[in-house]
């Protein structure tokens, strides 16, 4: 068995390498510059054995991280489990992962060589993807396979503390924010996934100012207009001069992240692009709400009304004036959202993972922007916008 890879909600990779040095002492022990692979050779008499350890995290590579996430969930989700309480457990921690391992070998994994990744798992608190599609714990048992056998009754899910929301005991004001938004859904028909923790409370969280909001609306809004403009088939010129006259108008040069950069000074773009960053506007919608601008978030069902929430920032002359008309919402008002959008997106990632239409005309591409800019605003993981995540 060659196949395996050790899935962790760790991502440091210092510590990775200070491990692996630990388990390997006697080994000459080779890592790439950028981290993301180690190479360990273990010389003897007349042999020489290779192991590679090629690395993934959330943070080196977010968007083919989150890829395979959602199609790792994907995959356990449509297994049909004896035990539907594990399964549960199971998809839960492999929702806070945040580093993949994948194991190099030049033949089959030994048992010597099983037992080494067991300690390698067992210090990251991991799990491990063997074979065919078997999940294993750190201690080699299996939690769940293709025929949905599994060789444990229970399982302990922990993460690292970053990712958990529940990592110590909810405070109160978000255990009670967790039941009000419960009740919403069970009110609109919407089944959800009363597992998912209480999110954290207003003493453990931090709102983005009121200036980095503004100027995060008008940067998503201005990306968001190139995107819709080439969209429609606006010529590139014409586009890029629009765009640029938006950019001096209110003075946005330095508002831009470096993906956001990127997009507006090449001439045109990919398609694929295009639609990614029109939908930003569903983005800039939320930083409005949060602005004051927008009386109020209805469920994530429809687009919203581009004109008139370009209207808000089109009818000022500058930036100043659009700051000074707005009023940041409560933290109270802004966790509130906050909560309410995990659990739809929840609810629609579930959805998607089961090949079924989201309940209640939930828009899946809606949820997801809103709770990409409601993580952003509470903080989230203490992310850029560029790697706001989306955990459900």
């Amino acid at each position: 068995m060659r196949n395996c890879a050790i899935y962790s909600s760790q991502f440091d990779l210092e510590q990775l390498y200070e491990l692996i040095q630990s388990i390997y002492p006697q080994a000459v022990i080779q890592r790439r510059e950028d981290q993301t692979h180690i190479q360990v050779i273990q010389k003897k008499w007349f042999s020489k054995k290779t192991k590679g350890f090629n690395i993934m995290t959330s943070q080196t590579h977010p968007e083919e991280f989150s890829t395979m996430i959602r199609g790792m969930l994907g995959f356990l989700s449509q297994i049909e489990g004896r035990n539907a309480a594990l399964q549960e457990k199971v998809l839960i921690k492999c929702s806070t992962l945040n580093m993949v391992i994948g194991i190099e070998t030049e033949e089959d994994i030994s048992e010597e060589f099983f037992n080494e990744l067991l300690q390698l798992a067992e210090a990251l608190d991991a799990v491990i993807f063997w074979g065919g599609g078997s999940l294993l714990n750190a201690q080699g048992q299996l939690l769940l396979d293709v025929n949905g056998e599994s060789e444990v009754e229970d399982y302990t899910v922990t993460a690292h503390t970053s990712l958990l929301d529940d990592s110590r005991p909810p405070s109160v004001d978000g255990a009670e924010r967790k039941a009000r938004s419960e009740r919403r859904l069970e009110e609109q028909g919407i089944p959800f996934n009363p597992n998912l923790p209480a999110r954290a409370g207003e003493a453990d969280v931090t709102i983005r100012t009121e200036e980095e909001v503004a100027k995060r609306a008008v940067a998503l809004c201005i990306a968001a207009l190139k995107g819709e403009c080439l969209g429609s088939g606006e010529s590139d010129d014409d586009t890029a001069e629009l765009v640029q006259e938006v950019i001096d108008k209110y003075d946005a040069s330095s508002f831009f992240t470096p993906d956001e950069t990127s997009f507006l000074n090449q001439p045109g773009a990919e398609q694929q692009e295009i639609i990614r960053f029109s939908w930003g506007y569903e983005a800039y919608h939320v930083m409005l709400w949060a602005l004051g601008y927008v009386e109020e978030l209805d469920a994530p069902t429809a687009l919203c009304n581009v004109s008139k929430d370009v209207g808000y920032l089109q009818q000022k002359d500058n930036f100043a004036a659009f700051l000074s008309e707005a009023n940041l919402r409560s933290k109270d008002e802004i966790l509130e959202e906050a909560d309410l959008i995990y659990r739809y997106n929840w609810v629609c990632v579930n959805s998607r993972i089961k090949g079924e239409e989201p309940p209640a005309g939930l828009n899946p591409g809606v949820a997801y922007e809103r709770h990409r800019a409601l993580n952003w605003l509470i903080c989230y993981l203490d992310q850029a916008w560029d790697e706001v995540r989306t955990d459900t």
